[in-house]
């Protein structure tokens, strides 16, 4: 609080310095225009359609993998809809956006296509303009925006995968009619996978004698079927004020079957050693925003958005398991349902002071409404019995209140300081349980400097002050079980209201030097520390184990990052037509309320880099090009007793383009081709004695064609 209220004090002299000029905030990245990476005082990294698409990547996911500093978690096998993570942090450490909103809890970025993304903002450290929720940094996810042009594309896509086919059609369709323009992107799709995983599980006891080994191979196929539409309107009204209007409608349809038969070549199996499973899910979301821009003149603006989003999925699951000594089967039926509607609104007062001198100061407010139901039913008569219905609602009300101020404070000099209030409510009820209500506010001091050396060189700085919140299934005490085989490596789950946002102070630093035309080298590193940091207790009740997230203590996060972008055309006259870019980050943490060695935060991935390529032949209209991404593993604890280990993963991704006239385009291309096995390890020890559950995951290469052209 009392750099809050230095940095406060700071910005009102800043707003009564006056210059002649008249000139926008670069901060301002999502307002429809990109600003020079080099010149913007916030440092955010800006990766257009044209980059996003040049594999030829199904989703989204895909595509940001290979970008600085982000990692895909929360997956064994590295396939699509794992978690997007900055400085190797996910589980609500990185602020995902779209179209500069938060997005919904269970968004997944597997069920967008990159057809239907005009850029991607990655910006390292927090602005006052966003939400502060941003501990490792925030990802802003930009639709494609009305044409200035007339624009008329289709894509038609055909993949493999392990026998499993899929294919894709996409059409773009923007023109411009008077103040009127207009633009309609869609995409169908069909998508299957098969999943192959190995699961051991060892335990021994307290005196070392190896008491149980299991083996449990599991089989799974996933299908799935997408349609989505983003149609968007755009008004130019009197003098410079604008209208627009962008939706986006997503259907998915996603089934999967899976199979495990367990063999015991120690000790006892689990309760049902002989188990399939059927899970249908059938999800939409629409999402719709107003945005209205009003030139006050004498360099004022006013921006403000309206929009709603409503979002439903429900999902029949069919367990049957067998014993394998003699007794009932336990054949049971699960229905659920959620329903998730919200509205948010913003506005944003811009005023110009004078020359590279700009204020801003506005609001961010939402309502948000999750209604979820569980029914499951007991088909086997004799077999466990089934849970009690389950129904919770949750209401989360949320208001923030912003102020900033960027300046220009000479050619080589710039500074943008900015202070935000954020408090929200979550308001949840659960059957007949006890209501819960949980209130908390956060002020979030941020400060950004560039300095520009003498030459190609510059150096930034940032301190900032961000938070996690608890998610709404983190806050209600309703428990989610396991199938088969509950034990401290694979246990139950259950939400605890008494949870508290972790709070975090940061600072990031960077070098920049700039040798050409899109040619750069850099550098940052980071440091964050974090109070009251969600862990999961691990606990027994009624014979079963169960873990539930609370407030441990601090932590400490550092990370360091390098990048270069070498396209040899912008360093030499006469070079070849060939683009380099390269990216690795170091990350670690520490938490005070774990004892060491390897007690890091969440999981955290400790490393990641990419080296990839472009090339263009001269003499035929043909492009080249590849990337091969790394993530490292290693081990994280936990606790005391449960240590978890990933291994690392390497995917190799080639593609070739080939330019057949003005309007015509093949694009072929392969991804994980090394196709290389992803291995997770959890152990559990204690006086009694220790459990090892490994599981590998088969992974397979994905073969693409596509072919793209204009009408």
């Amino acid at each position: 609080m009392r750099l809050s209220i230095v940095l406060c004090s700071l910005a009102l002299p800043l707003t009564a310095h006056v210059h002649a000029e008249d000139v926008l905030p670069s901060v301002t990245v999502s307002a429809g225009k990109t600003a020079p990476r080099r010149d913007d005082t916030v440092a955010a990294i800006v990766v257009g359609h044209e980059e996003l698409i040049r594999q030829g990547d199904r989703t989204l996911a895909d595509a940001l993998k290979r970008l600085p500093g982000i990692t895909i978690g929360g997956t064994a096998s590295g396939s699509a809809g794992g978690q997007i993570q900055l400085r190797g942090l996910g589980q609500g450490y990185t602020l995902i956006m779209l179209d500069g909103v938060p997005v919904p809890p269970g968004f997944s970025l597997d069920a967008l296509d990159p057809e239907l993304v005009e850029r991607v903002e990655i910006m390292r450290a927090a602005t006052a303009q966003f939400s502060t929720q941003a501990i490792a940094g925030s990802i802003n996810i930009v639709l494609k925006k009305s044409g200035k042009r007339r624009e008329r594309t289709f894509k038609l896509g055909a993949s493999g995968s392990h026998g499993m086919p899929a294919g894709s059609a996409t059409m773009q369709w923007a023109d411009k009619d008077g103040r009127l323009s207009y633009a309609l992107s869609g995409t169908l799709s069909h998508t299957g996978r098969e999943v192959l995983l190995d699961e051991w599980n060892r335990a021994v006891d307290g005196e070392g004698r190896l008491t149980a080994v299991r083996h449990a191979p599991l089989t799974e196929r996933v299908t799935s079927d997408t349609f989505e539409l983003a149609p968007r309107l755009q008004w130019a009204l009197a003098g410079e004020d604008s209208l627009a209007w962008q939706s986006l409608v997503s259907l998915r349809r996603l089934d999967s079957r899976r199979q495990v038969v367990e063999t015991a070549y120690l000790g006892a199996h689990t309760d049902y050693p002989d188990n399939d499973a059927a899970f249908s899910q059938d999800s939409g979301s629409v999402r719709s925003d107003l945005h209205w821009l009003r030139k006050l003149g004498q360099g004022a603006s006013l921006d403000m958005k309206l929009g709603i989003d409503a979002n439903h999925r429900g999902s029949d699951y069919l367990f049957r398991g067998s014993s394998a000594a003699p007794g009932p089967a336990n054949v049971r039926r699960v229905d659920a349902g959620v329903d998730d509607v919200g509205v948010q609104t913003s506005g944003t007062y811009r005023r110009t002071l004078g020359e590279g001198h700009a204020l801003a100061a506005g609001w961010d407010a939402g309502r948000r409404r999750r209604a979820e139901f569980r029914r499951e039913r007991l088909l086997s008569p004799g077999g466990p019995p089934a849970l009690p219905d389950q129904d919770y609602a949750a209401t989360v009300r949320r208001l923030a209140l912003f102020a900033q101020d960027e300046w220009d404070i000479s050619a080589r000099w710039s500074l943008y300081l900015g202070v935000r209030w954020e408090t929200w409510r979550t308001a949840s009820t659960t059957g007949g349980a006890d209501p819960v209500d949980v209130r908390a506010q956060v002020w979030s001091p941020v400060l950004h400097s560039l300095w520009k050396l003498a030459g190609k060189d510059q150096v930034r700085l940032a301190v900032t002050r961000t938070y996690k919140a608890p998610q709404i299934f983190e806050l209600i005490p309703r428990p989610y079980t396991v199938d088969n085989g509950n034990s401290p490596t694979n246990p139950d789950n259950q939400g605890n209201p008494a949870l508290r946002p972790e709070l975090a102070w940061g600072l990031d630093a960077a070098y920049e030097y700039y040798l050409g035309e899109g040619a750069m080298l850099g550098a940052s590193a980071t440091v964050r520390k974090i109070s009251d940091v969600m862990l999961d207790r691990l606990y027994q009740d009624g014979g079963r184990w169960v873990a539930t997230p609370v407030n441990q203590g601090r932590a400490q996060v550092r990370g360091i990052e390098l990048e270069a972008k070498l396209p040899l055309a912008a360093l030499w006259a006469g070079a070849p037509a060939l683009d380099v870019r390269a990216n690795v980050a170091r990350n670690w943490s520490t938490l005070d309320a774990v004892a060491g060695p390897d007690n890091r935060l969440n999981g955290q991935l400790p490393w990641s880099a990419n080296l990839g390529a472009d090339y263009r032949l001269a003499s035929k209209p043909l492009t080249v090009g590849g990337n091969l991404h790394y993530q490292g593993g290693g081990a994280s604890r936990a606790s005391r007793q449960l240590l978890a280990w990933q291994g690392a993963r390497r995917e190799l991704d080639l593609y070739a383009l080939w330019t057949v006239g003005d309007q015509l385009r093949l694009r072929v291309s392969g991804a994980n081709l090394l196709q290389q096995p992803g291995r997770a390890r959890s152990l559990y020890a204690d006086g009694a004695g220790s459990l090892l559950r490994t599981l590998d995951t088969h992974s397979y290469r994905t073969l693409r064609v596509m072919l793209e052209g204009s009408l």
